[in-house]
């Protein structure tokens, strides 16, 4: 499997590697993540980060022949929550940020989570179903990858729908990808590696956190031996984003994650 460490959670002071680089500089962080044999990066604050951060990333990836993952389009806790269930009059506007954030590292996959923005359900999930598709055509055209992530209310409390089933409909209407992650899916008590057999078509990342505590794989109560053999059966070609943090925040600790990733193959 090819891997990408995480540049920062909720926190961009704290990465995956932090410890181990030695900064919680980005390319800091890429370049250890490189000597450590990741095959990119994931970065929920990219957008938090200046333009000349964002293009100091996308050289350090591009040196290294590593790949760009997700990114979120809506910065929790860095900006007000985005309603894609709401009207969006400038859909290139609202788009903007996240396409030249894009454009700076190199490519990427935008992350969209699906908030309640407290109209009636069904008028939200016609609007988002538009605007994700008003929003893909605007990213394809730069080359951008979109999709849209099933989240757990009990981790998101905003999320509009949690049942994979509901996500996976409106992707395929939107024409947006599906991202899953680990964590969401047992909160949710989703099957995930069912999951990945039956979204295959429009998975467009995977994320892997063991539970409870978004920990390594092996230090919670997650079975991943399913999730990754599905991985291997429908030949996943795309990063493995661990969106964890070890359950021991230091050198060896960190270490101890690195060797539980590189365990589930």
């Amino acid at each position: 499997m090819r891997y990408a460490a995480h540049l920062g959670i909720a926190d961009p002071d704290a990465p995956l590697l932090a410890a181990t680089a030695g900064s919680v500089d980005p390319v800091a962080q890429i370049n250890c993540a490189a000597r450590l044999g990741f095959a990119g990066i994931t970065d929920n604050g990219l957008k938090a980060r200046t333009p000349e951060v964002q293009r100091r990333m996308g050289v350090a990836l591009r040196d290294h022949g590593m790949e760009m993952g997700s990114f979120t389009h809506n910065v929790l806790g860095m900006e007000p929550p985005f309603f894609w269930g709401a009207p969006i009059t400038d859909m290139e506007a609202a788009m903007a940020s996240s396409l030249t954030a894009a454009e700076h590292v190199g490519g990427g996959c935008i992350n969209a989570v699906l908030l309640d923005c407290g109209a009636p359900l069904a008028e939200q999930l016609a609007r988002a179903t538009e605007n994700f598709a008003a929003a893909t055509k605007l990213a394809a055209e730069r080359g951008v990858a979109l999709a849209v992530e099933m989240v757990s209310r009990e981790r998101v409390p905003l999320a509009l729908v949690e049942r994979l089933a509901d996500i996976g409909a409106i992707a395929r209407s939107a024409g947006v990808g599906l991202i899953l992650d680990s964590c969401h899916c047992h909160c949710a008590g989703e099957d995930m590696a069912a999951a990945i057999v039956a979204q295959a078509d429009i998975l467009a990342a995977v994320q892997i956190a063991d539970m409870p505590g978004r920990v390594q794989p092996g230090a919670g109560v997650i079975d991943f031996a399913p999730i990754m053999a599905a991985l291997r059966t429908i030949g996943w070609g795309g990063l493995v984003e661990a969106e964890l943090m070890p359950k021991l925040r230091d050198i060896d600790g960190e270490a101890a994650a690195i060797a539980a990733l590189r365990t589930l193959g």
